[in-house]
């Protein structure tokens, strides 16, 4: 199983490039209040004596994937720049398991995708490499609101290397 990496957000731009970053600490407090929450209620009903056991284990683990999950986006540090200076894309990658970085130029990749996933109402603008191996971009940690709106983010990338863009059309 290959790991997908989270939507990073078109984060800065210039006529040369564009670079796309993971919001990991907006991602982590958003996780870690809900989790730090659920285990305080968790030991608070079990102070109580009013909750049966495995209740609280499942509320419990719930939060603690929540702190866990937290922990994780803290500390990741995930970038995506695109230039058309030098014609390359560059990924960078850094969390808890490990550093991962690489440099390939536009033509090991294969497109970059427009669509929506089943039953999910924003579109989703996915860089393609030649493996199969799939980035996901957007202009915000949901995709895109707008079929529109991620054919302009998906339009940026393939402007500065070349790279077809491959999306429904609009009605």
């Amino acid at each position: 199983m290959r790991e997908n990496p989270p939507i990073m957000v078109l984060a800065e731009e210039t006529p040369e490039e564009v670079t796309f970053r993971f919001r990991g600490h907006r991602w982590a407090v958003a996780t870690l209040i809900p989790g730090v929450a659920l285990l305080w209620l968790v030991r608070h009903l079990y102070l109580l004596g009013r909750s049966q056991t495995w209740m609280l284990v499942v509320v419990g683990v719930f939060g603690l994937l929540l702190v866990y999950s937290s922990v994780y986006s803290a500390t990741a540090d995930q970038w995506l720049t695109v230039s058309g200076r030098r014609k390359t894309v560059r990924f960078h990658k850094k969390n808890l398991y490990g550093r991962v970085e690489w440099e390939k130029a536009p033509q090991e990749f294969q497109s970059i995708k427009v669509g929506r996933y089943i039953r999910s109402s924003n579109w989703h603008i996915t860089l393609v490499d030649r493996d199969g191996f799939e980035l996901y971009l957007g202009e915000h940690a949901f995709g895109a609101f707008t079929l529109e709106r991620a054919i302009q983010v998906a339009a940026k990338v393939s402007q500065r290397t070349g790279i077809p863009v491959e999306a429904p059309n609009p009605i």
